[in-house]
C-alpha cells in the first residue's frame, strides 16, 4: 500500500494562534507565508481536529468552576480561548475534507498513470522480443548481402586492374556503378564592362562612364567515384562482435 499522497492545506503557530492558509489549486499573493511549512495527508489533519476537539472539551468542563470561583476577566479568557479551539476545529474538519478530495483525485491520477505505464511496458517487451527475432533474420540477410558485396569488389579490382593497363588508345572502363563522385571545375576568369555614375551635365542629366571589371569565378576540384563495396558497412551483433561486411573505423590509418 503506498503512502497517501499529500495537499497543501496548512497552517502556522507564530504567536500561539492558528493563522489558517488553505490552498487548493491555486495560491494567495496576498497570504505571505514566513515559512515554507510541509504539506499534511488528511490523517494529520484528522489528528489536529482530535486534539483541538480534545482540548476545547477539557477547557468547556473547567468553565462551571471558573464561573464560582474566577474573576470576569478570567472567564473572557477561556471563553477565548474556548472560541479559539472551537475554530481551530471547524478549520481542521474544513481542511479534512479538502484534504480527502484532493488524495482521492491524486490516487486516481497515480493509479491511471501506473496503467499507462504498465501498457506501455507490455508493448515494449513485446517489441524486444520482436527485435530478437529480427537480429536473426537480419544476420541471415547481412551474411547473404556480403557475398553479393564480395563479388562486387572482386569486379571492382579487376577494373581498377585493367585501367592502370590499358591498351593505347583505350578508353577507361566505367565501374559498371552509377558514379557518385563530382566533376572538378577549373577557375576562371571573366572580363565585364559595369557603368559607373559620373555625375550630372549642363542640364542636370545623369552621366555615366565605362568601367572595366574582371569576375572571378572559383573552381570545384573533382571527387572520385567511391565504388560501393568500399561504403557499405554491415556491423555485428555485440559490443566486440567483427563487422560482418565493411570497416567499423580507421586509427592511424588502420582499419579497426
Amino acid at each position: 500500500m503506498s503512502a497517501l499522497p499529500t495537499v497543501n492545506i496548512r497552517h502556522n503557530r507564530l504567536d500561539g494562534d492558528v493563522a489558517p492558509f488553505v490552498s487548493i489549486g491555486r495560491s494567495r499573493p496576498d497570504l505571505v507565508q514566513p515559512a515554507s511549512l510541509a504539506p499534511r495527508t488528511s490523517a494529520q489533519i484528522l489528528a489536529d481536529r482530535d486534539a483541538a476537539q480534545a482540548e476545547r472539551e477539557a477547557l468547556e468542563a473547567s468553565r462551571p468552576d471558573l464561573l464560582l470561583n474566577g474573576s470576569a476577566d478570567e472567564v473572557v479568557s477561556l471563553d477565548h480561548r474556548i472560541a479559539l479551539t472551537k475554530v481551530r476545529q471547524d478549520q481542521a474538519e474544513a481542511q479534512h475534507a479538502a484534504a480527502l478530495i484532493a488524495e482521492a483525485k491524486a490516487q486516481a491520477e497515480h493509479k491511471a498513470e501506473q496503467a499507462r505505464r504498465n501498457a506501455l511496458r507490455k508493448q515494449a517487451m513485446k517489441a524486444s522480443a520482436e527485435n530478437a527475432k529480427l537480429c536473426d533474420d537480419y544476420l541471415v540477410a547481412a551474411r547473404k548481402l556480403s557475398g553479393l558485396l564480395g563479388q562486387i569488389r572482386e569486379r571492382e579490382q579487376l577494373i581498377a586492374e585493367a585501367n592502370r593497363n590499358l591498351p593505347e588508345n583505350a578508353e577507361l572502363v566505367p565501374p559498371g556503378e552509377p558514379f557518385n563522385g563530382l566533376a572538378g571545375i577549373a577557375a576562371s576568369h571573366e572580363e565585364t564592362v559595369q557603368e559607373i555614375y559620373d555625375g550630372t551635365d549642363e542640364n542636370g542629366k545623369r552621366r555615366y562612364r565605362k568601367h572595366p571589371m574582371t569576375q572571378y569565378r572559383p573552381g570545384r576540384p573533382a571527387e572520385p567515384h567511391r565504388p560501393l563495396s568500399t561504403r557499405a558497412y554491415l556491423p555485428g551483433l555485440g559490443r566486440d562482435a567483427a563487422p560482418i561486411w565493411g570497416v567499423r573505423e580507421y586509427i592511424n590509418g588502420e582499419a579497426r
